[in-house]
């Protein structure tokens, strides 16, 4: 059988590394894609907010710093406001627990 798959067929490709590569960051944008709009179509309830561990509040601002960085490489500036009116949200509510 000639149509079995043979990994080592892919690795010995010199375009395999770039195009794994390119292939990642195209999931990673549309991941992060997919949570800015969930992020502008819902927004972040504040009461789930409020019930968050401060490990799972980090993490969320963490998040929201990798989202905003990746808006600016890409110069989508209008989705840096979204996300920090969502980071704005997120610590008035810190500070009020």
């Amino acid at each position: 059988m000639d149509d079995e798959f043979n990994i080592d067929d892919f690795l010995g490709d010199p375009d395999f590394e770039r195009k794994m590569e390119e292939y990642r960051e195209q999931m990673i944008h549309e991941a992060i894609l997919d949570n800015f709009n969930n992020i502008k179509n819902n927004g972040i309830s504040p009461w789930h907010l409020r019930h968050m561990s401060l490990e799972e509040i980090t993490q969320l601002k963490e998040t929201f710093q990798y989202m905003t960085k990746h808006f600016i490489d890409l110069e989508e500036y209008e989705k840096c406001a979204v996300l920090a009116a969502e980071v704005t949200k997120l610590e008035d509510i810190i500070e009020k627990v």
